[in-house]
């Protein structure tokens, strides 16, 4: 019995402790080792001085105002410097700081993230739902922006799944639509990694772009297999790639490309690997409609896109290596124009809607007023480029997108963006 007691003051030290790794993980995932150190030197110090300010017997009003009004005042500074993502992460690290394994969170604790979600503009709902997930482990109703990866091999339920043999225990990933962020908690005993990284039981990870979860008995799970999860049920309409029996030859008589067959469905980002003069091109450009096969059929739904060309018209899109942007014209007023050629039957308010629309979706719009530049006299970057060119051929809204090299002359962090845009593209 001895064992199990636990002075106050002891009490108190396990809280600070559990507290304190919630907001080292969390500086750890944003700073270096020597920022991490300085900002907890910050929290101890603000720490002490709050336990004293709390051990304190009176407490006025005046004093509880004065604290609402500089949360109000933080938050609106936040507003203002973070993405909406990054509040989300936020709050959930909020909601880790206030939960112990001893105590139920106060309901001025309670009434204080609430304000800060609110102030965040976070609806109540999804509040509510953030809440579910990192105060009570996830066990809540089945809701659909829950995915749960386990080793059960049937579900009879509508709850999202994915089927993990070897797993022991439990993944629950949380995804937070508004925001489109993902969170991951693991409830097990086994060493799970995130990224390389092992996984604590029940603590709350964000899931990046690119991310796996591995373990030596696991098949890897990859982003991309749980935002397909997510993502794919919403596709009203399936499209089939289908490649059947393609060969193509140049005039000459010389083989551009032996027989080959492939069918993709939606949902899909495929790549085209090989060394150069290998046919990457003269796949790509046989794929897309611009070269004839000599023989075989390209089809798109059953829609042969080389002798059924106006049922297949819209279908395809295809970027091409060069840069097609006007170096006069602003990033806005590009896509505009490319718009007012491709929707003679949009209202102005609509072409511009979704010109806007497009912008926001790639991470264009802060610069939607910065004139393009020529690729040796910059006004936007590399990346940004090659964004816009996207735009010029998505604002189309095509089945089918076509790119060649696209991330050719890319620093190698552009290139990542660029990839990772196509993949969340390739789910929507």
């Amino acid at each position: 019995m001895a064992g199990k007691y636990l002075r106050p003051e002891d009490e108190a030290e396990d809280i600070e402790s559990d507290r304190r790794s919630v907001v080292e993980s969390f500086l750890r995932q944003q700073l270096n080792q020597e920022l991490v150190r300085e900002y907890l030197k910050v929290f101890d110090y603000y720490y002490d001085l709050y336990q004293e300010k709390q051990s304190e017997k009176s407490k006025t009003k005046k004093r509880t105002s004065s604290s609402s009004v500089r949360v109000l005042k933080i938050c609106t500074q936040i507003n203002e410097e973070l993405t909406q993502q990054q509040k989300v992460v936020v709050v959930v690290r909020l909601l880790e700081f206030v939960k112990t394994d001893e105590e139920e969170i106060t309901e001025q604790e309670m009434a204080f993230i609430s304000t800060v979600a609110e102030t965040f503009y976070i609806d109540e709902k999804e509040f509510e739902q953030i809440h579910q997930f990192v105060i009570k482990n996830g066990q809540s109703s089945i809701h659909k922006n829950i995915l749960t990866i386990d080793g059960t091999e049937n579900r009879e339920t509508e709850e999202k799944h994915i089927h993990s043999p070897s797993l022991q225990g439990k993944i629950q990933i949380l995804w937070v639509e508004f925001a489109n962020i993902y969170f991951l908690r693991y409830s097990g005993n086994e060493e799970i990694y995130l990224n390389g990284h092992l996984l604590h039981k029940d603590k709350v990870y964000v899931l990046n772009n690119g991310s796996s979860i591995r373990n030596p008995k696991l098949t890897p799970i990859y982003y991309s297999d749980i935002v397909a999860r997510f993502t794919l049920d919403k596709i009203k309409e399936r499209i089939v790639f289908e490649v059947d029996n393609l060969e193509f030859r140049f005039r000459g008589g010389k083989v551009g490309l032996n027989p080959m067959s492939f069918t993709y469905e939606s949902g899909h980002l495929v790549g085209i690997m090989g060394a150069s003069g290998a046919g990457k091109s003269t796949l790509l450009n046989v794929l897309n409609g611009s070269e004839t096969p000599t023989k075989g059929t390209v089809k798109v739904n059953g829609v042969d896109i080389h002798h059924q060309a106006e049922e297949a018209e819209g279908l395809i899109g295809f970027v091409s290596q060069d840069d097609l942007l006007i170096e006069e014209l602003t990033v806005f007023q590009n896509l505009y124009y490319n718009a007012k050629l491709c929707f003679d039957n949009y209202t102005e308010e609509q072409i511009v809607d979704a010109v806007n629309s497009m912008l926001t979706s790639l991470g264009l719009f802060e610069i939607k007023d910065m004139v393009v530049g020529s690729p040796l006299n910059k006004k936007i970057s590399g990346g940004q480029r090659k964004r816009l060119n996207i735009a010029l051929e998505l604002i189309r809204e095509p089945a089918i997108l076509f790119l060649d090299e696209p991330t050719s002359g890319l620093s190698s962090r552009d290139s990542e963006n660029i990839l990772d845009l196509l993949k969340e593209l390739t789910f929507k």
